[in-house]
């Protein structure tokens, strides 16, 4: 305290001085037109000057936490486009896609679009797969197909990949029956030529030819009826009163790139009453 007024009383000329300068000051501006107006624009001109000075350093204090925001958006951006280009490719590639989803609604199945990360056709046990799993909705069992037609069964799954069993697999078994027909056979994979599979059981007194069309039959929940399969390309009689057929594959194994798996919206429901029936 004491160290105050020491202070104040060594300076007390000086402050004085001022004191008396800032009631000139204002004695000057509250009774002069023209010296208030100028007082009142320079003034406004300051605290001008001190808000934009305010503003500058609160919006460069907020930089950080602004660029973040923008990394996150920019990073969204990039997600969203590369989810429409996947899309766009994919609607490229396969222009039978709204079709065939059209054809899939109608016989009461749900499609799920995947991409494949890995295929292997030069085994005698072939796998693809794919890039979607449990998470997405995929469970073991489900058909699978492409723009082509069928391509496989859901073997494994993990949260976000699965492992499809193809036809050129030696324990894939599809049933199957030729265009036009009723009666059901299946599609076996010899291990030979991946282009070409077998088409087994189908009676002699079936009339059949070259070239015609083999196709998934309604005796599954795993695919609709009539998805393409492959064409007759040659036609062998057994001494069991069975053909042994030749089938040329319709899809192309070697250059899978999309497949959509198929969800059969009944199936739980089917297998429960068939349940039922097999325990009475």
């Amino acid at each position: 305290m004491r160290s105050l007024i020491r202070f104040l009383l060594k300076f007390k000329t000086l402050f004085f001085f001022l004191l008396l300068e800032v009631l000139s000051l204002a004695m000057i501006v509250n009774y002069n037109q023209f010296q208030r107006v100028h007082f009142l624009s320079s003034s406004n001109i300051v605290v001008g000057t001190l808000y934009n000075f305010s503003n500058s350093v609160s919006n460069y204090l907020s930089l950080s936490s602004v660029n973040q925001s923008l990394v996150e958006e920019n990073a969204e951006l990039k997600y969203q486009n590369e989810k429409l280009n996947i899309q766009l490719d994919r609607l490229r590639y396969d222009t039978t896609y709204v079709r065939r989803n059209e054809f899939a609604e109608d016989k009461h199945f749900i499609f799920r679009t995947a991409r494949v990360v890995h295929s292997f056709t030069n085994l005698r046990n072939n796998f693809l797969t794919i890039d979607k799993g449990e998470s997405d909705g995929i469970q073991k069992g489900m058909g699978v197909i492409n723009e082509k037609g069928v391509v496989g069964i859901v073997y494994d799954v993990s949260g976000h990949f699965s492992v499809v069993m193809p036809i050129l697999h030696s324990e894939a078994k599809i049933n199957a029956k030729i265009s036009g027909k009723s009666n059901v056979g299946t599609i076996l994979w010899t291990g030979h030529d991946v282009r070409y599979a077998k088409l087994k059981e189908v009676p002699q007194y079936i009339p059949v030819e070259l070239g015609d069309t083999v196709k998934s039959s309604a005796n599954s929940a795993v695919f609709p009826e009539g998805l393409m399969i492959g064409t007759i390309t040659e036609i062998e009689r057994l001494n069991n009163d069975f053909y042994s057929i030749d089938v040329k594959l319709s899809v192309d194994f070697s250059s899978i790139k999309y497949v959509d798996v198929i969800e059969f919206r009944h199936k739980n429901e089917l297998d429960e009453l068939e349940r039922k029936e097999v325990s009475k």
